[in-house]
């Protein structure tokens, strides 16, 4: 293998092999663009490795698909089992064959003269460079583990394991288990591991609630034909919204905080931190906030599509079944009257592993353009798919410029979008 580098000049460099990768690449095959993909590791690497055995798609297979991926299946198709998934991309990945370079992990990214940009890689072939008029930046917003520093604390005979390792309810060791996160993982893996016979505590947060369906229907084709979600997020509210955990919903029915607390799961409110013991877990005073804001949303998602509904003719409003609420919501009187404890000892509750639900983290690394990294917001995430530098855009990252952006949805909508908006290579390669 040789050390030197070696150079390629190309219209555009697309950092990333996952989804939206994927997705910005058929944009430019479509506009006959040259370009390369660089990734890291494997295409889609993130859910191939990082996800748990039982992990299936939310999404129904219409808000799933790649771009140009023709598979023959019904759009309704849903909580698809992810191997199956995978096999429906790489299949789409090798018929469009996109021009992706795997195990190719981007060093740097900066500007040089004539407004182009060096793009540094070091791969299984050695060190390259290409010099790129365009970057499309879609490195995904799953890299790092996002764990809180108190984590540390905990006694070494406490297991602890992160989304992206955790795999299935056998292999967490025996005892009670924390599970730290209200959002739609934290829900999804709390309900597993009761279902399993385990004992579960759940540390929530203040995580929007979603019905599964409504009048019938999988709430996904409601927000796409409501409009909501291709709402734009350039406005103060939307713009608000633009971080928002993914909301509380199962992958094929509903989850709720009343349906986890009627299969035994003891809720609490979010946690605080851990002594430095590591004897004790502390917990905010929120867990009925916490519970009222999921029901809330829950019911103003249904009020919004149900206000559209009655603004269509007559014609159309017959042609949806009549609403039905779902049970997972109803409310659960013995979790509405608790007071959880904001102290647990973990030995007094065995408490013997936590599964940290907390998210993941972007890695920027790589990215040495100061007017870029200046334009990030102040958890160094992307605002926009524009950038104050020409020819830089980023892709992949939530709320940048619609409410589907950062979602597998949306990619479709951004992709095209950055394809039309990138500068012409008149010059060619070298």
């Amino acid at each position: 293998m040789s050390d030197v580098e070696r150079a390629q000049r190309i219209e555009t460099v697309v950092v990333g092999g996952g989804h939206a990768g994927l997705c910005m690449s058929y944009a430019l095959q479509r506009d006959s663009r040259e370009h390369v993909i660089l990734e890291k590791a494997r295409a889609l690497e993130q859910w191939r490795s990082a996800r748990w055995d039982s992990f299936r798609i939310n999404s129904p297979l219409a808000y799933s698909r790649l771009m140009g991926q023709i598979d023959g299946r019904p759009d309704t198709l849903r909580s698809i089992p992810l191997n199956e998934m995978v096999g429906m991309w790489d299949a789409c990945i090798a018929q469009r064959r996109f021009p992706i370079r795997e195990r190719s992990r981007v060093c740097s990214v900066e500007q040089i003269e004539g407004g182009r940009f060096r793009v540094h890689v070091e791969s299984d072939d050695g060190p390259q460079r290409y010099d790129a008029l365009n970057v499309v930046a879609a490195p995904g917003n799953y890299q790092r583990p996002s764990i809180p520093p108190f984590a540390r604390f905990l006694r070494a005979d406490v297991q602890q394991l992160h989304v992206g390792t955790y795999t299935n309810p056998s292999a967490i060791q025996e005892g009670a288990v924390l599970v730290v996160g209200g959002g739609q993982t934290g829900m999804q893996l709390s309900e597993e591991l009761a279902v399993a016979g385990r004992t579960v505590y759940l540390a929530t947060s203040r995580v929007k609630g979603t019905p599964r369906n409504h009048r019938g229907e999988d709430i996904m084709f409601w927000l796409d034909r409501t409009g909501l979600l291709t709402a734009p997020t350039d406005t103060p509210a939307h713009a608000a919204e633009r971080h928002d955990r993914m909301p509380i919903v199962g992958h094929d029915h509903p989850i709720s905080h009343h349906s986890l607390s009627r299969l035994g799961v003891r809720l609490l409110g979010r946690l605080g931190g851990i002594s430095e013991d590591g004897a004790v877990a502390t917990f905010e005073d929120d867990l009925q906030a916490n519970i009222a804001f999921a029901s809330q949303s829950y019911q103003e998602l249904i009020d919004q599509i149900e206000h559209w509904i009655d603004g269509r003719d007559a014609s159309e409003r017959a042609r949806y079944r009549q609403p039905a609420s779902e049970l997972a919501w109803q409310a659960h009187p013995a979790l509405l009257a608790s007071a959880p404890p904001k102290r647990l000892d973990l030995r007094e509750h065995n408490i013997c592993a936590v599964v940290w639900a907390t998210g993941w983290g972007a890695d920027l690394s790589w990215l040495r353009i100061d007017d870029v990294r200046q334009a990030l917001d102040s958890r160094g995430l992307p605002t926009s798919c524009e950038t104050p530098v020409d020819g830089f855009y980023w892709l992949g990252f939530h709320g940048i410029r619609t409410r589907a952006s950062g979602t597998v949805a949306g990619f479709h909508l951004d992709a095209p979008y950055i394809a039309a908006r990138l500068r012409q290579d008149n010059e060619g390669p070298s």
